[in-house]
């Protein structure tokens, strides 16, 4: 597995190649509260990564200090073809 992003309160770091991808398309990084492109999970899910929480507990509370998106290599090409599109028909302008 080839780790894309770690997604984290302040710090998040990204692939250049999907930073690069993230930076081009326009949207707000910031669009979920200080968690650089979260909101995007849904989609990276989409194209073929795997998210997963980097979590604790204290008790019976959870402590999530970041978010791993990471994709099998096999599927990185894919995944690198098919995001754009994915993020085009979300975010892209409304056709009159």
């Amino acid at each position: 597995m080839k780790q894309l992003a770690y997604i984290t309160q302040g710090h998040s770091e990204y692939d250049p190649a999907l930073r690069e991808l993230l930076d081009a398309t326009g949207i707000d990084p910031e669009e979920f509260v200080g968690l650089d492109y979260f909101s995007l999970t849904p989609f990276f899910v989409l194209a073929g990564a795997t998210v997963t929480p980097d979590a604790h507990t204290h008790g019976t509370d959870v402590h999530v200090t970041g978010v791993v998106v990471s994709i099998p290599e096999e599927l990185e090409t894919g995944f690198f073809a098919a995001l754009p599109e994915f993020l085009a028909d979300a975010y892209g302008a409304d056709e009159a």
